[in-house]
């Protein structure tokens, strides 16, 4: 088995990972997919992707997504072929991508997986360690479709421009709270569409309210950073503009749409569902003690 570390992903390897993906869902029943480009991660340049392979196969992935400076919690993302599990590709993997958050000024992490993992393999928290955090998340789903787009919107989607960042920065901020200015202008700048993500604003009365992102990396259409302004919400814009966008990416691309909630947010929820999306699986994130963070 060799690992290969790299920041990006090439157009092959993303491929052969989207391809690993659906192995492991198919055979696991999860839904949850990795994020397959750092363009959000706070160091462009920290290796963000390990891949084993056994001869030319690709066997195993490791994400690593950090948001945030030295001493912020960082997301890991851990996958294993079926038939190479219980061979060391998981403690292989995890052997690389330690040293490297450490390195980078990260002492803690969390695991990503599904409830109906943990449920297959009732061991797996005692055997590792790890401890399931009570604050769990639902990725809801909305199948491959042609999506129409809406008879009547009082606002209207279009693309994210430099332009747009110093009017969506109080806006971003006020919506994320432990958004520092110059970090959602950052990400504003970041944003701008390229070839894996595209953001989009809502614009009413030729005023800036909302915008959302979408990873268009893998095998879904994920929706990200999804905010109407405070002074607009309750109005049925953020639906709106969630089925605008899921009309334009339909033409586009017929792909299924994916996003994640909090599970204690019903608000969210009832917009989403509101949209055409349904509770597809519970997302549950492991956290590390302290005095047992291997």
């Amino acid at each position: 088995m060799t690992i290969t570390i790299v920041p990006n992903l090439s157009a092959a390897q993303r491929a052969a990972a989207n391809q690993l993906v659906a192995v492991v869902e198919a055979h696991d029943h999860t839904y949850r997919e990795p994020y397959l480009s750092n363009q959000f991660n706070f160091s462009l340049t920290m290796p963000s992707f390990f891949l084993a392979y056994r001869a030319d196969q690709l066997i195993g992935l490791l994400s690593l997504y950090t948001d945030g400076g030295a001493g912020t919690m960082a997301d890991v993302f851990v996958l294993v072929h079926p038939e190479c599990r219980q061979q060391g590709v998981a403690t292989a993997l995890w052997q690389a991508a330690k040293p490297v958050l450490l390195a980078n000024g990260y002492t803690e992490w969390e695991f990503i997986t599904e409830q109906v993992f943990l449920a297959d393999y009732p061991e797996f928290l005692a055997r590792t360690g790890l401890q399931a955090d009570p604050e769990t998340e639902y990725q809801m789903a909305a199948a491959a479709a042609q999506f129409p787009m809406p008879k009547q919107s009082p606002g209207r989607i279009r693309p994210l421009r430099a332009a747009d960042v110093a009017a969506l920065v109080p806006l971003y901020t006020a919506a994320f709270a432990d958004q520092t200015p110059a970090a959602a202008r950052n990400y504003l700048m970041r944003a701008i569409p390229d070839d894996q993500t595209l953001t989009y604003v809502y614009v009413l009365n030729q005023q800036l309210v909302g915008s959302c992102a979408v990873d268009i990396s893998g095998v879904s259409d994920y929706f990200f950073s999804l905010f109407i302004s405070a002074d607009y919400q309750n109005q049925g814009l953020g639906t709106d503009m969630v089925r605008q966008i899921m009309a334009v990416r339909s033409a586009a691309a017929p792909k299924a749409f994916t996003l994640g909630v909090e599970t204690n947010n019903p608000a969210a929820l009832h917009v989403y569902a509101t949209a055409g999306f349904k509770k597809q699986t519970e997302v549950v994130y492991l956290i590390c003690p302290k005095k047992n963070n291997h």
